[in-house]
């Protein structure tokens, strides 16, 4: 898989630019807040970076990097219903790729978690996934798990309908503003949101409300410790704010779902396309590893550059993130 594949780059710079252009139009005005690590709560930071007006932190206790100071939610919750670049994402950039990324992305990510659940013994009969877009992921996954059904959770009214369609019951709404879903689920997912939350510990204390005593919580996510990430800081496109405000670290995401009353937390990073998104990068700004000739000469060799994506990957030093971690029977 390379990244053109589930990001064609024509389609992914207009996204950037629409996101770029939302972040100066929509947050011009507003209060902004001082926020502590999301993920350890810890007051020791450091600014990192500044981009598209979103000034961005770095955890010195966990490593969390993180955007603050931070809009306040009702500016987030107007961001996300009015803005250009959702809009794009919604109605252009997903459906262009659907096909691609449920090929490349979800029925691979579908079949591993069912492995992985297997493994440890446990059969979910009711799966609840939050922000389930299109019902592609959670289609896939139930059509593994024998006697499933599938709850889908998701605030845009044009992807709830797909997820209908698709005989799924559905909450039409942030998984925040959801208050009957408690303990209604076996296991509950959320692919991709972590990073977009306005409050983290709520969203994942909002997962394990929805869990079963017993269940298991899943999640994908941007992790800071990537390679892209590390490397490529305010260059790297995963990094685009109104868009993406949370990069916990591996430390940072045991923390996190301990904090919100979750055990048995397993962080994994089975990403692929770490050494392919920096490679990009440098095609556009060629003088940005100049600094860093070890780096570019690891990155220049085909056979190297794919070991040295596979060590990433084994080593939790991918920014493509997995979370698992269990509520309390």
């Amino acid at each position: 898989m390379r990244e053109k594949d589930i990001r064609p780059r024509e389609l992914l710079n207009e996204y950037l630019r629409l996101s770029e252009q939302d972040a100066t139009t929509l947050f011009a005005d507003g209060a902004r807040d001082v926020v502590p690590c999301v993920a350890c709560d810890s007051g020791n930071v450091l600014p990192a970076f500044e981009k598209n007006g979103f000034g961005y932190s770095r955890c010195s206790d966990c490593g969390t990097l993180f955007q603050t100071p931070r809009p306040q939610l009702a500016v987030f919750e107007q961001f996300y219903v009015n803005s250009e670049s959702s809009d794009f994402w919604a109605k252009t950039f997903f459906p262009q790729v659907a096909e691609a990324r449920r090929t490349a992305v979800f029925a691979p990510r579908a079949a591993e978690l069912a492995k992985m659940l297997k493994d440890r013994g446990f059969e979910p009969r009711t799966v609840v996934d939050v922000g389930a877009g299109h019902g592609m992921f959670l289609s896939e996954l139930v059509g593994r798990l024998e006697g499933a059904s599938g709850i889908a959770v998701e605030p845009s009214s044009e992807m709830i309908e797909s997820c209908r369609k698709l005989g799924f019951e559905v909450r039409e709404a942030l998984a925040e503003d959801v208050k009957d879903l408690d303990g209604r689920g076996d296991l509950v997912c959320s692919l991709e949101v972590m990073e977009h939350v306005h409050n983290p510990l709520r969203f994942i204390s909002n997962l394990a409300a929805f869990t079963a005593p017993g269940g298991w919580v899943f999640f994908t996510t941007l992790g800071a410790d990537g390679f892209d990430i590390t490397v490529l800081g305010e260059h790297a496109n995963a990094v685009f704010p109104p868009h993406h405000l949370n990069f916990m670290s591996v430390e940072g995401f045991d923390i996190l779902c301990r904090r919100a009353g979750l055990t048995d937390v397993e962080v994994l990073t089975p990403g692929k396309l770490d050494v392919d998104i920096v490679r990009n990068k440098l095609s556009e700004l060629p003088e940005l590893l100049d600094s860093q000739p070890f780096i570019k000469a690891l990155l220049n060799d085909d056979t190297t550059a794919a070991a040295f994506q596979q060590f990433l990957a084994q080593n939790r030093l991918s920014s493509h993130t997995w979370v698992l971690a269990r509520k309390p029977a």
